[in-house]
């Protein structure tokens, strides 16, 4: 084999690998095993389906009456797409890829099942202040890069107060009717607002909030000291008045790493000197 046709065939291949690890730091890296879960003593005989948590955002909300979509005010509710935590219990969850801590801001979305109220249904107008129609779900939270040492994400129970949304444009309707619309939103992408930001909101204005993402509530665990985490855990104490719903759970895409691209300018200038 010729000096020329190895160098191309390595810079071929360098190349490849930066096409490869690019779409996968574009792909969502959600919850993909169920390390242990205890419903607890709260949680409804419907919703102990650990699995439900695992995996992406479902487009449809509700697949038996009439396949409405997932809207903020269209929340999921069916035993295949939520897991319930009662007081008591946990659930702990393995991201398919780790995630590593970032100064800019959080790394890690949960989505629940919370439902903004509409006062003029159906056009998905919040009232002053928004309100959701369920209870608000809260767990303390732990990471951990390892599977056996966790670490709190801070000092109490998380309330996870924000709504899941599945299509980012207008087409979409806000009740949630077979309506879809034509771009999904990015469930890899922080959403930084709280139940409050949407008060007063009509269906546009919670949109331009949104702004393209799938909503839910961030996590940002840098304060742990742990560069990167694969593991996440939903615990509600004994006794405690609250539960816990999880959907699903998402995080930042990871970027593609410097070094890889450094070795494919180094192969290609090689390449180019071969004679």
């Amino acid at each position: 084999m010729s000096r020329q046709l190895r160098a191309g065939l390595v810079s071929f291949s360098l190349v490849g690998a930066i096409g490869i690890g690019a779409a996968a730091a574009r792909g969502a890296n959600n919850a993909s095993q169920v390390v242990s879960y205890d419903h607890g003593g709260s949680a409804s005989d419907g919703f102990q389906n650990a699995s439900a948590a695992l995996g992406g955002l479902s487009p449809i909300a509700d697949p038996v009456f009439g396949n409405t979509i997932l809207s903020p005010f269209n929340p999921p509710y069916q035993s295949s797409d939520i897991v319930i935590v009662g007081a008591g219990g946990q659930l702990t969850l393995k991201l398919q890829q780790p995630v590593s801590a970032s100064a800019a801001g959080p790394e890690i979305g949960v989505f629940v099942n919370n439902g903004l109220i509409d006062v003029d249904y159906p056009n998905g107008q919040n009232r002053s202040p928004a309100g959701l129609f369920s209870d608000m779900p809260q767990a303390i939270v732990t990471v951990s890069s390892n599977g056996t040492d966790f670490f709190p994400v801070g000092s109490g129970p998380v309330s996870f107060d924000a709504p899941s949304n599945y299509y980012a444009d207008l087409g979409a309707s806000p009740s949630g009717t077979s309506t879809p619309g034509s771009i999904v939103a990015d469930a890899s992408k922080p959403f930084t607002g709280h139940l409050n930001d949407f008060s007063g909101r009509d269906w546009t204005a919670t949109k331009a909030l949104l702004n393209g993402s799938a909503g839910g509530t961030w996590l940002d665990f840098s304060a742990t000291g742990l560069p990167a985490v694969q593991y996440v855990r939903f615990e509600v104490p004994a006794g405690a008045g609250y539960r816990m719903v999880v959907d699903a759970v998402s995080t930042v895409p990871e970027p593609v790493g410097a070094t890889i691209i450094a070795m494919v300018a180094v192969a290609m200038g090689r390449r180019k000197r071969v004679k």
